[in-house]
């Protein structure tokens, strides 16, 4: 199994597991968005999946490479019958059609039902094992997570189940206990930037200056899907349009501007990223739209505060304070619609609600 950059503790325990032959039958992968915590689901399911896996020359357990199996696994769409990755979208092809209706909020308990645990309990269709990967694991409602919970505690033989979130707390406690649980963490800069400039010198289409690269890296926070993300969004030109309406809200003049911007910004996101991605939920695109908005917002506060700590001025301590008081509260702000965004607010009325406040707190 290669190693995710940046990541060798957390695949070492999934590998120890593999080489001890003695794999857990369920995992818990949690950590930031966008550190290879689902692409490592898939390696481990791959060599899972391979009935002639076995130790290499360094004694890892790594897949064949050559039988059937593999072939599917490797296959551009993951093709492998008994490989199932369950995601919210599947939503749209439920039989039911009040789930195929439903917006794309959360993982419906009939997209667990149909995707995973009757699945679990069918024989393998390449007689050997069966692998479910659950992305966004934390969208599972309380409903599926406690339907779950048998299919976690008596697992039929040669089945492995995957839940991979970001937010691991949003998983119940019955559920965590009955898991192993493997930590992913931030990548460092060096090792962001050194996949950025490898991604971009396999695409032709895309020219990225260095102002441009080291600004993705900043706002890529150690996560690769950040970094991607911005590179094909472009989202640099988030921070160029909301940059100087912020430095005037500094001042004193314009915070009107800074909520109906932002708001707009993710709606073109949203809009974009439908059009791009099949079967897409512009709702769920909105909100990560939005959560992209409160990163930038926290990274222009972080560079704000190195600015004003780096100009202070110690005759005048008092006008230090209040211009890091303004850019500590945007933080903390920014922190705060995140929090609720997850509880189904209307990103337009959080945005507004975040400027009005950050600029009464000048």
């Amino acid at each position: 199994m290669h190693t995710i950059l940046g990541q060798a503790s957390a695949t070492h325990v999934l590998q120890s597991a593999l080489n001890s032959g003695r794999m857990h039958h369920a995992w818990i992968l949690h950590g930031p968005t966008g550190v290879g915590k689902c692409t490592t689901a898939q390696r481990v399911a791959r060599i899972l999946l391979c009935p002639n896996a076995q130790p290499d020359l360094t004694g890892n357990v790594t897949a064949c490479g050559s039988c059937p199996a593999c072939h599917l696994a490797d296959s551009e769409d993951s093709t492998h019958p008994d490989l199932h990755i369950v995601v919210k979208e599947l939503a749209r092809y439920h039989d039911d059609r009040t789930v195929r209706d439903r917006k794309l909020r959360n993982i419906p308990r009939g997209v667990l039902e149909q995707h995973l645990i009757e699945p679990a309990y069918r024989s393998a269709q390449m007689n050997h094992h069966k692998v479910f990967i659950v992305d966004e694991a934390e969208l599972l409602d309380l409903t599926g997570q406690n339907t779950l919970l048998k299919t976690l505690e008596e697992p039929p033989a040669g089945t492995y189940i995957f839940l991979v979130t970001s937010q691991e707390d949003r998983l119940l406690p019955t559920i965590r206990s009955r898991c192993q649980r493997v930590p992913f963490g931030m990548l460092d800069d060096h090792t962001v930037q050194t996949w950025v400039e490898q991604y971009v010198a396999n695409q032709e289409e895309i020219d990225l200056p260095a102002d441009q690269l080291a600004w993705v890296v900043r706002f890529a926070r150690g996560s690769l899907g950040q970094a991607q993300l911005a590179i094909a969004y472009r989202l640099d030109l988030w921070q160029q349009t909301l940059d100087p309406m912020i430095d005037a809200m500094a001042k004193g003049k314009g915070a009107g501007e800074i909520g109906p911007t932002m708001t707009q910004l993710a709606n073109d996101f949203a809009e974009q990223w439908v059009n791009r991605n099949k079967n897409a939920s512009k709702d769920a695109a909105n909100k990560a739209a939005v959560r992209h908005i409160l990163g930038l917002v926290g990274e222009v506060c972080r560079q704000r505060l190195h600015d004003v700590s780096e100009q202070a001025d110690p005759v005048d301590p008092g006008t230090t304070d209040r211009k890091l008081h303004l850019w500590l509260r945007g933080i903390d702000l920014a922190q705060d619609a995140d929090k609720h965004l997850a509880t189904n607010v209307a990103p337009a009325l959080l945005l507004d609600n975040l400027a009005v406040q950050w600029a009464a707190s000048d």
